[in-house]
């Protein structure tokens, strides 16, 4: 008979509170599991709260784990009911066994990040009005960390000061900028080697959204890294994110590979 605690102490920098153990019979620790709450309205305006979990359990013990994860995923859901929300982990495609358990523990499988292979529109890369591209500058620590929290503030999470600096190394490296009366109202980063090149990150501020800015600049970036003999175009997309699958689909983006898919349940 399984039972399950909170740890003594905070687990792998999550609090206690929402973070379990997975007790056996006698008492010995047989697995462990948290949730993560993410407020994300720029990555995905139509369910702003995200409640991540991961699990570390074997078979026996999952069902009673999940039970307490998604308990207290419901709880910290209603620190604002007035919004969608929705609770969700992440399984490699190949994993059949962990794909089976969340279909039967009623959770979607629909959602997934893929890779896919975007292609250059077709004709002149024309600028909305009163709009002009720039070289992000990258010399400085400041305006690397600039940039960083640039995008840690629309949702773009996964580029670190590190990774920043690995990329830089790299033959194609480009940072831009879509400016409007002198202020910066979208960026991007793309980033690759040989004849290929991958869009890293891309947002466009709250308030200029849905003007097709983020199209205009990434089809001026193509354009630019084509006479640099770049050919192949890459992006990892978020099937659940409507902004990113807006504009894989503006782009006749192809999908080459499922990274991850995302078992979800609606809160």
């Amino acid at each position: 008979m399984y039972r399950v605690v909170h740890p003594n102490a905070p687990l792998e920098g999550t609090p206690q509170e929402n973070a379990y153990l997975v007790l056996d019979e006698v008492g010995n620790t047989a697995g462990q599991g948290r949730v993560i709450y993410q407020y994300l309205p720029h990555m995905d305006p139509d369910c702003p709260i995200n409640l991540y979990f991961d699990m570390k359990c074997d078979l026996a013990g999952r069902y009673v784990l999940l039970g307490a994860l998604l308990a207290r995923a419901r709880q910290l859901r209603d620190v604002d009911p007035t919004v969608h929300a929705r609770v969700y982990t992440m399984v490699h495609p190949e994993d059949t066994d962990s794909q089976a358990f969340y279909t039967s523990s009623g959770m979607s499988l629909e959602q997934r990040e893929s890779l896919v292979t975007l292609q250059v529109p077709q004709g002149e890369s024309r600028l909305p009005m009163g709009c002009q591209v720039i070289a992000v500058p990258m010399n400085t620590p400041e305006e690397k960390l600039g940039f960083l929290s640039r995008l840690n503030n629309n949702d773009i999470r996964h580029v670190d000061f590190v990774l920043l600096q690995q990329f830089m190394r790299t033959s194609h490296f480009q940072i831009l900028g879509l400016t409007r009366e002198n202020s910066v109202v979208a960026e991007l980063m793309m980033v690759g080697n040989g004849n290929s090149a991958e869009l890293m990150a891309i947002y466009t501020y709250p308030t200029c959204r849905g003007q097709g800015l983020a199209k205009a600049l990434l089809h001026r970036s193509m354009v630019i890294l084509q006479s640099e003999g770049v050919s192949h175009f890459e992006a990892r997309i978020m099937t659940r994110s409507k902004p990113q699958m807006g504009l894989a689909n503006a782009f006749g983006a192809q999908e080459e590979e499922v990274i991850s898919l995302f078992p979800e349940l609606m809160l």
